[in-house]
């Protein structure tokens, strides 16, 4: 036996959709750039080491929406014998990210610490990475919030490893309230327009019913 639903309730659902598909896509229109800058391009060994972890300063580039974003690439350098490696004990190191919003202008940036800890040689690597600061930061740009969160880990590989070890970080972007920031402020996307066709209708024809219902009541008194 199928559940019938009031007007009522099915203007709601139509009303719920429209706030979110207009959220969503005044979110996907946010436009920013980013550029990631590591403290150091080379992380040596502890003293007596001639190994060393070599990361990648990424170029500046543009995402539109939430994105995920390379933080570094690394790879391993080492000569040392397998039995006496080349070890690293609480390295440090701090990744910083710039942000600009694209709309308006505005910048920012959210830093993020840790230290690399483990073993290498020429024949294999045991690199980890731990961070000390909080892995979720945010700022607001143009009156819209960017969160970013570190993501995964990959360790590099022994020296001479034809992949890179890498992370990254996920950019997550809500957009102000106000419709200040990178979105086309007044302008309804066409699903918020066709969820507004369907919900009106349905809440007028709804108050039309309950009116009609109380003169009823009215009439029968």
């Amino acid at each position: 036996m199928h559940k019938k639903h009031s007007l009522p309730h099915c203007a709601g659902i139509a009303l719920a959709l429209l706030l979110l598909a207009n959220a969503s896509a005044r979110a996907d229109l946010l436009q920013w750039s980013y550029n990631w800058t590591p403290s150091t391009l080379k992380v040596a060994a502890n003293a007596g080491g001639s190994g060393y972890l070599s990361l990648t300063n990424e170029p500046t580039k543009s995402a539109n929406g939430p994105s995920n974003t390379v933080v570094t690439n690394l790879r391993t350098f080492s000569t040392a014998p397998f039995n006496t490696p080349d070890t690293f004990n609480h390295a440090a190191i701090s990744y910083t990210l710039q942000l600009t919003d694209s709309a308006t202008g505005k910048s920012g940036s959210v830093s993020f610490s840790g230290y690399f800890s483990g073993s290498i040689s020429g024949s294999y690597a045991n690199v980890q990475l731990t961070f000390t600061s909080p892995t979720t930061e945010s700022l607001t740009l143009g009156g819209n919030k960017y969160t970013v969160t570190l993501g995964t880990y990959s360790p590099p590989g022994p020296p001479g490893d034809a992949n890179a070890g890498s992370f990254n970080a996920f950019v997550s972007v809500t957009p102000s309230s106000g419709g200040g920031g990178g979105g086309i402020a007044g302008v309804p996307e066409p699903a918020t327009l066709t969820l507004a066709s369907l919900a009106l209708p349905l809440l007028g024809l709804s108050g039309w019913r309950r009116q009609r219902a109380r003169k009823e009541m009215r009439a029968t008194m």
